[in-house]
C-alpha cells in the first residue's frame, strides 16, 4: 500500500499568471499556469487537501478520489477561498474540515462560511487521518489577521514532510523542524528583499535569507513553493533553486 503527498500547487495564493498582470514572468506561465501552494495526501484509505485554493476544482481532480477532508494552515485568500465551491452553488456535498481553534471559530461565526456544509473539528495539537498517516499542528507567525496560522508535519508509514507556505520570519526554530523531517515544503515567495515595492508589508523571509540559514545538509531537505510572480526563479534562465514541482508525488 503506497501513501504519497501530491504537490498540487506551487504559486503564491492569485497564482501565476497573475491578476491583472501581463510582465513577461506571467506570460510564460499563460499556457500553463502555476496553481496556489497546495498539498494533497494519498493514504490507503482516502485522500486529504492541505488548503482549500481558488483553483480547487482542478487540484482535486489531480488526486484519485475527491479529499475525504480537508487541513487549513491558515485563512488568507489564496488558502480558504476554495471553500466557497463547497456550497450549494457547486459541490454542494458535506465535507470534514479540521482547522485550528481559532480558524474554525472563525468559521463558525462569519458569513458565508458558518453557511457552507462544514463539518469543523478543532486540531490543537495532531490528527490521525487514517492508520499509517498523521499531521501535527505547527505554530508558525504570519499575518493573523483572523486566526493564527500554522505549518504541517506529515508523517507516513516511511517517510515524514514538513509543509510550511507561508511565514513572515523564522522567529520559530528551522533547524529542529527540519531535524524531524526527510523533505520540507518552505516559503519561497520572494528571491530577495527588493522584488516589490509594498514588499515590508507582505513579510516573508526571501529564499537567499532562510537558504543562509540551513547546513548544507538542511539544504537537501528543502525545497520551495509560494512563488509569487516577481520572483526571478520562475524565469527560463533564474536564479536555480531546489523547488517544488507541481505535479510531482513525495512517497510517504
Amino acid at each position: 500500500m503506497t501513501f504519497y503527498a501530491r504537490v498540487l500547487g506551487v504559486a503564491q495564493d492569485a497564482g501565476v499568471p497573475h491578476i491583472g498582470c501581463n510582465c513577461p514572468r506571467c506570460e510564460r506561465f499563460r499556457e500553463a499556469p502555476l496553481l496556489p501552494a497546495c498539498l494533497g495526501l494519498v493514504g490507503g484509505e482516502a485522500t486529504y487537501l492541505c488548503d482549500a485554493t481558488p483553483a480547487i476544482a482542478e487540484q482535486t481532480r489531480a488526486l484519485p478520489s475527491f479529499p475525504t477532508a480537508i487541513l487549513l494552515t491558515h485563512l488568507h485568500m489564496g488558502h480558504m477561498a476554495g471553500l466557497l465551491q463547497l456550497g450549494k452553488e457547486a459541490l454542494n456535498r458535506p465535507t470534514t474540515l479540521y482547522g485550528s481553534p481559532a480558524v474554525c471559530a472563525f468559521l463558525r461565526a462569519n458569513a458565508p462560511w458558518n453557511r457552507l456544509p462544514l463539518t469543523l473539528v478543532e486540531v490543537n495539537e495532531r490528527v490521525e487521518l487514517e492508520p499509517g498517516l498523521e499531521v501535527e499542528w505547527v505554530r508558525v507567525p504570519h499575518r493573523d489577521e483572523d486566526a493564527d496560522t500554522h505549518a504541517f508535519l506529515v508523517t507516513g508509514p516511511t517517510r515524514s514532510l514538513l509543509y510550511l507556505p507561508d511565514i513572515d520570519a523564522w522567529e520559530i526554530d528551522l533547524h529542529a523542524l527540519l531535524a524531524r523531517c526527510d523533505l520540507a515544503l518552505l516559503d519561497g515567495s520572494f528571491y530577495s528583499r527588493d522584488e516589490l515595492p509594498r514588499q515590508r508589508n507582505i513579510p516573508h523571509p526571501p529564499i537567499t535569507e532562510t537558504l543562509a540559514l540551513l547546513s548544507d545538509e538542511e539544504i537537501a531537505k528543502v525545497r520551495f513553493l509560494h512563488f509569487n510572480h516577481t520572483n526571478p526563479v520562475l524565469d527560463e534562465n533564474g536564479p536555480t533553486v531546489l523547488a517544488a514541482i507541481q505535479g510531482e508525488q513525495i512517497a510517504l
